[in-house]
């Protein structure tokens, strides 16, 4: 895979601005005709001239794109933060554009879920931008991280004690969360603060800065006002650029190593499923130690469902977990998640209280549309679409489990998603025959927790997909199929209603 450097850009006026973020979309392949954006726009200077130049770039180059504002308020700073909130409906005003909102408690939520303050609400901030997304039918959400941000998480990263992943710094495109179709892009990320707020000001754009940015209480704040000042008095005046050359090192040596531990990871699986991985220690121990590290690494992204930037010192407590000839012990790791070994198998899934099974009761599902499927944390996106001879090969060869494809003609709605049922009979694809869903659990070895958290898609003829564990031999795809049902599902979790 060829990776493109990251520049550190300067421009001078307004069209050299636009030409260089023209450039850096052209590069990722992101200029496509008609596409749709969804822009998180907090307010401050960066969104704000972020979402001021996709739309300027679209109206001059004619690419008709579909841009949507998306704006989270965290309920963090008060008038503040509401004087953001109006601002960025002015803006969206201004421009044209449509504009979705959401408020939320983040101090409650930091009592519900524990951790920073900073980490949940950047976590409730990117469910947020991925719940536009899907509604609004985008896969690219972009946000306005820029060269000084990324420096800045450079130098806390290597101050807590990263690898050579973390050290890599902010990715310039990456899914919004593992297994996510939806793509998180950061088109200011070559951009220095002091030429966004330079391009603001030949714009008229307000320079609202957030005061949290400021305060010594948050991480950000101190190593932004006091630590980066004081490395560039005392040692380089360049220190954010050096950084950035650190960082572009480790980004494309961390390139190659993460696509052959993807590659490495998928023979190693034993079980994938919502909020669980199972892996094969022997097979894991097989590989190079920096392989090894960077699955690890996956397993727990992809258990949480959301990307979890690891230490070393919690990586390296995993790996020596699954060397303990010991079976039974446990790990826990900031996301929090917790690694458990139990004998040749080292499974990976949030940390919680058991909880009672869930009541499964009858949820019909909107066909095409998004279906919430609050008992089981899930949301499911139902597309219809025609495919071509060419269009099908590639669906044949999918092992993405919360993803599948059923042939639209052999489906017989309404569809329904409910709990198992005593003599619930399915035809598991790939095998001889009808077995009752019960005997399928048995012989895949499946929790006896996970069945009884485990939704059926049904149509009139009974269940289509075990989810997400096998469909339903008659559902499958045909080569003679040319329209077909495109099911996805995500993570989702219910949050108290926002405060007025």
């Amino acid at each position: 895979m060829r990776v493109e450097p990251l520049l550190i850009l300067r421009a001078v006026n307004w069209d050299a601005f636009l030409k260089q973020l023209q450039a850096w979309l052209e590069v990722r392949k992101l200029l496509s005709r008609e596409a749709s954006w969804v822009v998180g726009v907090s307010g401050g200077p960066d969104s704000a001239l972020l979402l001021h130049a996709l739309k300027s770039l679209s109206d001059r180059q004619g690419l008709q794109w579909r841009i949507f504002a998306a704006h989270f308020h965290h309920g963090l700073r008060g008038a503040e933060a509401d004087a953001d909130a109006a601002y960025v409906a002015r803006l969206c005003e201004t421009l044209g554009l449509p504009l979705e909102t959401q408020r939320e408690d983040i101090r409650a939520a930091v009592e519900r879920e524990g951790g920073s303050t900073e980490e949940v609400a950047r976590r409730h901030r990117y469910d947020f931008l991925e719940r536009v997304a899907l509604k609004l039918g985008s896969d690219l959400v972009a946000v306005g991280h820029h060269a000084d941000d990324n420096a800045e998480t450079l130098l806390h990263r290597i101050c807590r004690g990263t690898g050579l992943r973390g050290l890599a710094g902010i990715r310039d495109v990456r899914p919004i969360r593992p297994d996510s179709h939806i793509r998180l892009v950061r088109p200011l990320l070559g951009q220095r603060r002091r030429t966004i707020e330079q391009m603001c000001r030949l714009r008229g754009l307000e320079l609202r800065l957030d005061s949290t940015n400021r305060s010594p209480e948050f991480t950000r704040g101190r190593i932004r006002h006091m630590i980066m000042p004081l490395l560039a008095e005392q040692l380089n005046p360049n220190v954010v650029e050096a950084l950035l050359r650190l960082g572009e090192q480790a980004r494309l040596l961390g390139t190659y190593l993460e696509d052959a531990a993807a590659r490495t990871f998928e023979s190693l699986v034993i079980s994938q499923r919502p909020g669980q991985v199972v892996l094969n220690v022997r097979a894991l121990l097989g590989k190079q130690r920096i392989i090894q590290a960077e699955v690890v690494r996956r397993a727990v992204s992809l258990a949480l469902g959301r990307e979890q930037d690891l230490s070393f010192v919690h990586v390296e407590a995993i790996l020596r977990l699954a060397e303990d000839p010991a079976s039974g012990k446990e790990v826990h790791v900031p996301g929090p998640a917790a690694v458990r070994k139990q004998y040749d198998r080292l499974e990976f899934c949030p940390l919680g209280e058991d909880e009672p099974p869930p009541e499964l009761g009858i949820v019909f599902v909107s066909c095409p549309g998004r279906t919430l499927l609050p008992a089981l944390g899930l949301a499911l996106n139902v597309e219809i679409r025609e495919l071509t001879r060419e269009q099908m090969e590639p669906l044949f060869q999918n092992r993405n489990p919360l993803e599948e494809w059923l042939d639209y003609e052999a489906v017989q709605p309404p569809l329904l998603v409910r709990g198992r049922r005593d003599g619930d009979r399915f035809h598991p694809l790939g095998t001889p025959g009808l077995k009752t869903v019960g005997d399928f659990f048995t012989e895949q070895k499946i929790d006896p927790r996970v069945r009884a958290r485990t939704g059926i898609l049904c149509d009139q003829q009974g269940p289509l997909w075990v989810m997400p564990f096998r469909i339903d031999q008659r559902a499958r795809l045909r080569p003679e199929t040319r329209k077909a049902l495109h099911l996805v599902l995500t993570p989702y979790s219910i949050r108290p209603p926002a405060p007025a």
